[in-house]
């Protein structure tokens, strides 16, 4: 019986969802803008925090020694670097290494390569480069080595502090997130309107045979069981079309989105395929609970059993 009841269920709902199928295009256009909003909201936020971790790891202090310098003496400045509190990692970086990494740097200048092939010496020394804990603890590292005076053995002190753009990044996407937030209310909003008219109109259409229903002793469940399955119907198309298109629109963007990211090492399509089941799952969550409830708000309103 329940089985029967289910399937009745089932029929009803699609056959409302294909009567008014210009109504059911319109919902689930919104639905789909919704989930648009939603998807976009969730790029933003794990582009943004990649662009900010990018730039991290790449912050250092490199001391910069004489060429020529005593690779034993070096040695010992590294392992006081190491005592220093906050202090990740030390990376200790030899005059021929040095030479190596320039030359291969700029290795599409031909009058630096020439310089190099002139001098025919390395003129380069070794290098030490300092990781940090944390971003915030480079200023006390490099007050702990003029403390110890090791910038008076080291010829330079190179230290790029990048927080002016962490900030600027962190402010940008901060902006970009709220507008996105407002966004997706917004067509959250709409959605639940839609949704709510939907139903309404349906139950409107089918007012005859709910009356006829009643007569016959149909249970509230029954009545209420296909307007809910539509709105369920209606979330799952609406998620399902725009993953598909999004999917098609990436596969020809992709080339110039990868070259947009390649400075952070960060490809969407990747993002996304390893991340797809939770992103579909939550989205598909969130736009049938949204329906679910703007259902049972038009049916409360307008469906008396």
């Amino acid at each position: 019986m329940f089985i029967l009841s289910t399937a009745r269920i089932l029929r009803f709902a699609f056959q409302s969802f294909l009567r008014n199928i210009w109504l059911s295009v319109v919902t689930i256009t919104i639905i789909v803008l919704t989930v648009l909003s939603l998807t976009v909201l969730i790029l933003i936020n794990v582009v943004a925090d990649q662009a900010v971790t990018s730039i991290k790891d790449r912050i250092d202090i490199s001391l910069y020694f004489e060429a020529g310098s005593n690779s034993d003496q070096v040695k010992l400045v590294e392992d006081q670097i190491w005592k220093m509190q906050h202090v990740k990692n030390v990376d200790y970086v030899s005059a021929d290494k040095a030479l190596e990494m320039f030359a291969e740097t700029h290795r599409d200048n031909e009058l630096i390569q020439d310089a190099l092939n002139e001098i025919g010496e390395n003129p380069l020394g070794p290098v030490l480069i300092i990781k940090a804990d944390s971003i915030d603890n480079y200023p006390l590292i490099l007050q702990s080595i003029k403390d110890f005076k090791i910038d008076e053995l080291a010829k330079e002190i190179d230290y790029d502090d990048h927080e002016i753009i962490i900030n600027r990044i962190e402010l940008v996407s901060q902006k970009i997130r709220q507008f996105s937030l407002i966004l997706s209310i917004v067509f959250t909003i709409i959605s639940l309107l839609v949704v709510f008219n939907t139903i309404r109109i349906g139950i409107y259409v089918h007012r005859d045979e709910i009356g006829i229903m009643k007569l016959v002793g149909a249970s509230n469940w029954f009545i209420r069981g296909p307007f809910l399955v539509e709105s369920i119907l209606y979330a799952i198309f609406g998620c399902l079309i725009f993953w598909i298109v999004f999917y098609l629109l990436i596969g020809f963007i992709n080339p110039m989105v990868a070259g947009f990211f390649a400075e952070i090492d960060f490809s969407i399509i990747d993002y996304l395929t390893s991340n797809f089941l939770f992103i579909f799952g939550f989205e598909i969550l969130v736009i049938i609970v949204l329906n679910i409830i703007s259902s049972l708000l038009a049916m409360n309103r307008h469906l008396k059993v």
